[in-house]
């Protein structure tokens, strides 16, 4: 991929689930190295874009480009050296419950670069100290960490991997403030000191503007607008002003 290239880029990608149309005609830029925040109400798409880029749903119609390979066309062994690429932070951390905190961040490190055990320790605890975890948690199971902490260990299992590409979905969800804003100084941290490209989805605005370089909204299956925070907050578009000031007089209807 050319240096000027887009780490990520989607062409036209529309998706329909049924007779609904989540995606329509999607075009959508990530540039190597930034954090773009793509925002919008819930059920709007936001995941589903996620999803098509980590090659876990192929669109209707478009493309998905993801360093150079356009993703829908590669084959499914491509598709897992491609993801070998990428880290993801799941909605409410989605750790494997059976598993202890050693066991989790190890998980891909042990199945898909078949790493030995004591090479993936050392891994671990290194990103346990980068996201700000101890290493006397290794033996503990998730349903004894607080939320803040399996978010973290989540973020330690998606950096693991040494990713170029991390995409986060809905990082702050269900989160207090304190313990949000202590998430959203590691996304920045990730690409202060791992230069990666970030891609997070959130309806967290707050949290948008604190981690973004740029933030893209959705709406009605399109992006609707895109622009440094600042261009957003200042937006005369009416739908992103309703969004983004939280008012309930506007375009948007409530539901």
């Amino acid at each position: 991929m050319e240096s000027n290239s887009p780490a990520i880029r989607l062409v036209k990608v529309s998706k329909s689930f049924g007779d609904r149309k989540v995606l329509d005609q999607v075009d959508l830029d990530v540039k190597a190295g930034e954090t773009l925040v793509i925002i919008g109400r819930s059920g709007v798409g936001k995941s589903t874009i996620l999803k098509h880029i980590a090659g876990l749903l192929a669109p209707d119609e478009g493309e998905v480009w993801v360093e150079g390979q356009d993703v829908a066309k590669l084959k499914e062994d491509e598709v897992n050296e491609l993801r070998k690429k990428m880290g993801v932070v799941f909605q409410y951390a989605a750790l494997f419950d059976s598993l202890t905190v050693y066991e989790n961040i190890a998980f891909r490190l042990l199945r898909d670069f078949k790493m030995p055990h004591a090479k993936a320790l050392e891994v671990v605890r290194r990103k346990m100290e980068l996201v700000g975890l101890k290493d006397d948690l290794l033996d503990l199971k998730p349903a004894q960490l607080s939320g803040g902490m399996r978010k973290r260990v989540g973020l330690a299992r998606a950096i693991a991997v040494e990713p170029e590409i991390i995409l986060y979905d809905e990082p702050t969800s269900g989160l207090d403030p304190v313990t949000s804003e202590a998430i959203n100084d590691l996304i920045l941290d990730m690409q202060k000191k791992l230069g990666v490209t970030s891609l997070v989805v959130t309806h967290d605005m707050h949290s948008a503007y604190k981690v973004a370089n740029r933030i893209a909204m959705i709406y009605d299956g399109k992006i609707i607008g895109a622009g440094t925070p600042d261009e957003i907050k200042s937006s005369r578009d009416p739908y992103i002003h309703q969004f983004v000031t939280g008012s309930v007089d506007g375009p948007m209807p409530i539901r």
